[in-house]
C-alpha cells in the first residue's frame, strides 16, 4: 500500500509536521511505501526523525500554492508514487485547492485530517471582534455595527468550505468525537457517513518520570500568537499569581509572530521570573523537569503538546475552551479545567496547585497514566482499520 502526506510546510517545527512525522514512521513499519509533499520547508533537524525510506517531494512553485505549475507537479508524483491514499494534512491550506482541480483525474482515496476544531476560525474571529478597540468616529462606530454581519458571513463562508471538504473527500478525519456534533451543524449535514475519529497520537515516551525531581518550573510550549494560542493571557495571570509563588518561574517555549510583543510586556512591567527560550529541536528537557503546564487558548483541535506534557508527568491547568480536552483532561483528577477565561479562577487553580505539592504529585502520576489512551499503537490501529477497510 502506497501513501502520500499532502502538507502545506515540511519540515516544520508544529503539531501536525511532527504528528506526520511519527505516522509516517509508523505506517513504513507495517510494510507501506510512504512519501510525503510539501509547498514549504523549514526546521530540517526534523528529519533526523524521519525513517528511510520515506520519499520527500517539494512543489517547485514557493510563491504560490494553486498554480499550475503545483498542479503539474502534483499529477507527476501522484502518477510516479501510485499512491492509494492521499492523506491531506492541511484542510485549511490552498494545496486543498489542488485536489479540487485534480480529483476527477487521480484514481486514489483521499482522506482529509481536519487538526482543529470546525469552528476555530470563526472562534478566532470572533477573539478579534471582542477585543478590538472602539474607534470614537463614524468609521469606527459602522465597523462595530457591522460585527454581527461579519459573523454571520464567516459562518456561511464555513459552512459553504466544510461542504466542500466532506465532497472532496473519500473520509474525513476529526480529533475528537466532539468535533462531530460541531461539524453536522456548521456544515449543515444530515449524515456523516464519511467522519471517523482518530486522535493525535503521544509521539514522545519518557524512559522514567520522577515526579519528586520536578523543578520549581510552570511551561508554555507552543506558538506565540494572538488569534489562537493567546500568550498573552498566561502573562497577565503569571503577573499576579509570581508575587504568592516568588521561588517558581515561567518558561516559554516557542516563536512567533507575537513573541515581541510579549516580551515587551514582561520587560515593561518588569516581571523577572518569565524567561523567553524561542523554538527548541529538543522539548523532551522541558517536559522532564517541569511541573505544570499552561494552555491560555481560544480554541484548539487536539493539541499535541498537551498529552505529550502530561507523558512526563507535567499537571496541565487550561482553559476549557476547546471540545476535545475534555478527551483528555479530567478536572481534579489529571489536570484543572478552567472555565474560560475566568483570570481568577486560573490564578487560584495555579497557586493551589503550586502550593500544594502532594496533590500535584499525585495529579501528575494520573497524567501519566492517561497518555495510554493515545499511545502510538492504540491510534496506530485506527488507522490500519481504515485503510486496511
Amino acid at each position: 500500500m502506497n501513501i502520500l502526506f499532502l502538507i502545506d510546510r515540511y519540515p516544520g517545527f508544529g503539531g501536525i509536521e511532527t504528528v506526520t512525522t511519527v505516522l509516517a514512521n509508523f505506517f513504513l513499519n507495517q510494510n507501506y511505501q510512504v512519501a510525503i509533499i510539501s509547498h514549504r520547508q523549514e526546521n530540517e533537524d526534523l528529519l533526523e526523525k524521519l525513517h528511510q525510506p520515506v520519499r520527500l517531494f517539494k512543489f517547485p512553485n514557493k510563491q504560490l500554492k494553486v498554480s499550475s505549475e503545483n498542479e503539474t507537479y502534483l499529477k507527476q508524483v501522484i502518477s510516479e508514487f501510485q499512491p492509494n491514499y492521499i492523506i491531506n494534512q492541511e484542510s485549511y491550506s490552498g494545496l486543498f485547492k489542488l485536489l479540487i482541480t485534480i480529483k476527477n483525474e487521480i484514481s486514489c482515496k483521499i482522506i482529509t485530517v481536519e487538526h482543529n476544531s470546525p469552528v476555530a476560525r470563526y472562534k478566532m474571529l470572533v477573539n478579534h471582534l471582542e477585543n478590538e478597540k472602539l474607534q470614537f468616529s463614524i468609521k469606527g462606530v459602522l465597523k462595530k455595527i457591522g460585527h454581527p454581519f461579519i459573523l454571520w458571513k464567516s459562518l456561511y463562508e464555513e459552512r459553504k468550505y466544510h461542504q466542500k471538504v466532506y465532497r472532496l473527500s473519500d473520509e474525513y478525519i476529526l480529533l475528537s468525537k466532539r468535533f462531530i456534533p460541531i461539524l453536522k451543524k456548521i456544515g449543515g449535514f444530515e449524515s456523516v457517513a464519511k467522519i471517523k475519529v482518530i486522535e493525535n497520537p503521544v509521539t514522545i515516551i519518557p524512559e522514567v518520570v520522577d515526579i519528586k525531581r520536578k523543578e520549581k518550573i510552570v511551561l508554555y510550549l507552543g506558538r506565540l500568537d494572538y488569534s489562537q494560542k493567546r500568550v498573552d493571557r498566561l502573562l497577565k495571570i503569571w503577573k499576579k499569581t509570581t508575587p504568592h509563588v516568588p521561588e517558581w518561574k515561567l518558561i516559554i517555549v516557542g516563536d512567533g509572530p507575537d513573541r515581541g510583543k510579549l516580551e515587551n510586556y514582561v520587560t515593561k512591567h518588569k516581571i523577572a521570573t518569565i524567561f523567553f527560550e524561542g523554538s527548541q529541536t529538543n522539548v523532551e528537557r522541558y517536559y522532564s523537569k517541569s511541573a505544570i503546564l499552561c494552555l491560555t487558548s481560544n480554541v484548539e483541535g487536539f493539541p499535541l503538546v498537551l498529552a505529550e506534557a502530561m507523558t512526563f508527568g507535567c499537571v496541565p491547568i487550561v482553559y476549557n475552551s476547546f471540545e476535545s480536552v475534555s478527551d483528555i483532561i479530567d478536572d481534579k483528577i489529571n489536570g484543572r479545567l478552567i472555565t474560560p477565561f475566568d483570570e481568577q479562577k486560573f490564578i487560584e487553580a495555579l497557586v493551589e496547585l503550586i502550593q500544594d505539592t502532594s496533590e500535584r504529585e499525585n495529579m501528575s502520576q494520573k497524567a501519566i497514566e492517561m497518555c495510554d489512551r493515545f499511545s502510538l499503537e492504540r491510534i496506530g490501529d485506527k488507522w490500519n482499520n481504515l485503510l486496511k477497510k
